[in-house]
């Protein structure tokens, strides 16, 4: 199924700051979002992750559930739960798409599931105009901080697949300031 938000309008401007929540109005994403920065900003990196829904089954099944305990925060882990009541496959491909969303996050940033990057200090929530919007939480809001990073997030399933692209972003700043200084 593809992701109806790809084709949206442009979302409002972002917070100053990637440890920022996000605009008012959108309180039930909570935590801190990291949206990008206004102004101009630089690729950091870029992330992609393709998951074989299948293998989360057989990892469901051998973990007999725990598996999506360990891997989504907290919030995920509400909707992932509400979304598997009310049918057991948009539950699955919940969880799938939230787990490739991890995976491409981490290799934006350039760190691998390795600390401050884990599997619960990002989530991936929905705005109300259902784009998905990543979360930080512990000790990856500062170390996103300090480098002045945002993250876009793109993520996406089929009856077999589930699909996420990331992009973190640095901010550079006004961009005027910086070439009027090397034209003095």
């Amino acid at each position: 199924m593809s992701d109806p938000t790809q084709s949206s309008p442009p979302s409002p401007p972002s917070p100053s700051s990637p440890s920022s929540p996000l605009p008012s109005g959108t309180p039930s994403l909570g935590g801190n979002a990291v949206a990008p920065e206004t102004g101009a900003t630089a690729i950091f990196g870029v992330g992609t992750d393709i998951l074989q829904i299948s293998r989360v089954v057989g990892v469901m099944t051998r973990t007999k559930g725990r598996f999506a305990e360990r891997v989504l925060g907290p919030e995920e882990l509400k909707v992932y739960h509400a979304r598997q009541k009310r049918s057991e496959v948009r539950g699955l491909a919940y969880l799938c798409t939230r787990f490739a969303a991890k995976e491409a996050v981490s290799k934006a940033i350039g760190l691998g599931m390795r600390w401050p990057m884990t599997w619960r200090a990002v989530q991936t929530l929905n705005a109300p105009s259902g784009k998905p919007v990543v979360v930080a939480s512990g000790e990856l809001v500062p170390w996103l901080a300090e480098r002045q990073l945002s993250i876009e997030i793109s993520i996406t399933d089929e009856k077999e697949y589930a699909v996420a692209f990331a992009i973190a972003s640095r901010n550079l700043g006004n961009i005027r300031n910086i070439a009027s200084e090397k034209t003095q």
